[in-house]
C-alpha cells in the first residue's frame, strides 16, 4: 500500500507512520503543505500510479513557509471535485466528521486514536483484497 501523509508536524507524522508500519504499510510519502501535497497527488495520478490512501491533517500551511489554515478541507474537496478514487482519512486534533471521505480519526494523545486508525487501515486492506 502506497500512502501519502499530508501533515506539518513531524512528531504526529512519526506517530502515524508507527501505526501504518504496525499494519504492514511501509511505503509512506510525506508532504507538509497543501501545494506540495496536491502536486504529489496529481503527479501520481498523471503517472497512473495513484496513492492507495491519503491521510491528511486539517490544519497546515497552504504553501511552504505559510501560516496554518484549513488546508485539509481544500485537499478533501479537490479529491472529491476531481473524482479521484483514492480513499482519504482525516487525522486531526480537532474532532471532525466528513461523510464524503473514507474515515476520520480524532488524534489526541490522551485517547487511543491508534486503534481508530488501525481499524480504518485494516478495513481498507480488506476491501482491496476483496476487489482483487
Amino acid at each position: 500500500m502506497k500512502v501519502l501523509n499530508i501533515e506539518d508536524d513531524a512528531f504526529k507524522h512519526n506517530d502515524i507512520c508507527k501505526v501504518l508500519t504496525s499494519c504492514g504499510v511501509n511505503t509512506v510519502y510525506w508532504e507538509k503543505n497543501y501545494e506540495d501535497g496536491w502536486k504529489a497527488i496529481k503527479n501520481a495520478e498523471d503517472a497512473e500510479k495513484p496513492y492507495d490512501l491519503i491521510i491528511t491533517d486539517m490544519y497546515y500551511p497552504r504553501e511552504a513557509g505559510g501560516r496554518e489554515e484549513a488546508s485539509g478541507e481544500l485537499i478533501i474537496q479537490k479529491v472529491i471535485d476531481q473524482e479521484l478514487k483514492v480513499p482519504v482519512i482525516l487525522c486531526s486534533s480537532v474532532n471532525l466528521r466528513f461523510s464524503e471521505i473514507f474515515g476520520c480519526v480524532y488524534y489526541n494523545r490522551i485517547r487511543n486514536w491508534e486503534d481508530d486508525l488501525k481499524l480504518l487501515i485494516n478495513k481498507l486492506a480488506y476491501q482491496n483484497r476483496r476487489r482483487n
